[in-house]
């Protein structure tokens, strides 16, 4: 234990970091709005602590890989979409798109196991898939064991495990080449969010991460090739990073950036080829069409327009507003782009920490693990409002502790008003995690 950099304030730290863990991911339904949000803040004074007194990497790294483990063999509880990957998967499995066939309406012709006991777990039956190539790959081989759901679980969020394990090897390598100390890596080793929000929901923000993290690796060991097929991987694991692209690309000399293009179209191709069928791409457009005109969740710029909409006009107006705040998005990165220095990855990474917080800001649906990949770059340029808001996120699951789902904006604003603090006065976040960095 010595060898590892354990000592008797670290045993104890960990030893409720652990409990922490263990009882949120094994012993709270989110239902339990008290219980869930006590023993999480509990755990980010553990998560504090910890990071305040392991002097070794290592450690962190032995403490959050275990954590990881222990979080990959609880089954989904504070999150449903597990059901979905595993009803794509099985619908893969039966050589039938899951961008082709409503769950509502497949269920029709096919009420068998374990399109029967799925679909009333389903939280929109009544949208095509939304995920992309790599996830329905990893959702396929999850659909294995589709007749056990707790095994198919555990098949799903394997691929999230190894990611993430392979994202805490790299960290440290990576931030000591952009001349930030490697120390910082233990943020994301030991973050409650993401240990207990992805890892033991099984979200595949971890597989995305992963390649991104591993993309910018590349980048720095000039093998832009094979940093473009990453990125790629990291597209075709969720969307999100394409914001990231143009960043990158502006961030690299202009004889070698085509080679990262390279190796970025001709996967990009490979992964999207699917969408090539018109129908398949009318109906994975017109779900996230949907989802942007349809679902609200633990939103801030866009609740506050809604508000505006119900004095204007009499309704909520989201069908205008989510498309609106969508366009003012790429108008941000736009900005952003136009701002950022040329030849310069650290200027890039930066641009896409801004990007991806506007983005965000302006959407109309925020869940808590939406914000994992923020968390790592913000560590990319030292900016820790991503961490701060990782522990204020949770509160968003108080709204399942009602009956009607309903929000509380009490809540709301609490949450928000501590990102608004954390973002415009970073020195206290900052110095919360400064202090430990020699």
């Amino acid at each position: 234990m010595k060898q590892l950099g354990f000592n008797n304030s670290i045993i104890v730290a960990s030893v409720l970091f652990l409990f922490g863990t263990g009882a949120i991911l094994f012993f709270t339904p989110r239902t339990e709005t008290f219980q869930l949000c006590f023993v999480y803040f509990s755990l980010y004074v553990a998560f504090i602590a910890l990071y305040h007194e392991v002097n070794k990497i290592r450690t962190a790294a032995a403490i959050g890989i275990f954590s990881r483990c222990v979080a990959w063999l609880a089954f989904p509880t504070l999150s449903d979409d597990i059901y979905r990957f595993i009803w794509d998967g099985s619908l893969s499995l039966q050589g039938v798109s899951p961008y082709l066939h409503l769950p509502s309406e497949f269920i029709a012709n096919n009420n068998y196991p374990p399109f029967d006991q799925l679909l009333g777990l389903l939280n929109s039956p009544n949208y095509y898939s939304v995920y992309p190539t790599i996830i329905q790959l990893f959702s396929g081989f999850g659909a294995l064991a589709s007749n056990d759901l707790y095994l198919s679980s555990l098949l799903i969020k394997l691929p999230i495990l190894l990611a993430e394990i392979g994202t805490i090897w790299m960290l440290p390598k990576v931030l000591m080449r952009l001349n930030i100390s490697p120390k910082y890596s233990i943020i994301y080793m030991l973050n409650p969010l993401m240990i207990i929000d992805v890892v033991g929901n099984a979200h595949f923000e971890a597989v995305m991460i992963f390649f991104t993290v591993l993309s910018v690796k590349l980048i720095q060991d000039k093998k832009l090739k094979l940093a473009g097929v990453s990125l790629a991987l990291a597209v075709g694991t969720k969307l999100i990073p394409l914001l990231f692209l143009p960043f990158l690309l502006k961030a690299l000399p202009k004889k070698e950036k085509w080679h990262f293009i390279l190796g970025f179209g001709a996967l990009f191709i490979v992964l999207f080829s699917p969408f090539l069928h018109p129908e398949i791409a009318l109906n994975f457009l017109s779900s996230i069409r949907l989802y942007l005109q349809t679902f609200e969740f633990n939103a801030s710029i866009y609740y506050v327009a809604r508000q505006f909409s119900f004095l204007i006009v009499g309704y909520n107006a989201i069908f205008i507003i989510g498309p609106a705040l969508g366009v003012s998005s790429l108008g941000v990165i736009a900005y952003l782009f136009h701002k950022q220095e040329s030849n310069d990855l650290q200027s890039a990474l930066k641009s896409s920490f801004w990007g991806l917080m506007w983005y965000l800001l302006l959407a109309t649906t925020i869940h808590p693990w939406y914000i994992a990949l923020l968390i790592i770059l913000g560590l990319f340029t030292r900016n820790f409002a991503a961490v701060a808001w990782s522990m204020l996120i949770f509160l968003s699951y108080s709204a399942y502790g009602n009956e009607l789902n309903k929000e509380n904006e009490i809540i709301l604003a609490i949450e928000y008003g501590g990102l608004a603090v954390a973002m415009f006065y970073p020195k206290l976040t900052r110095r919360l995690f400064s202090s430990a960095i020699q």
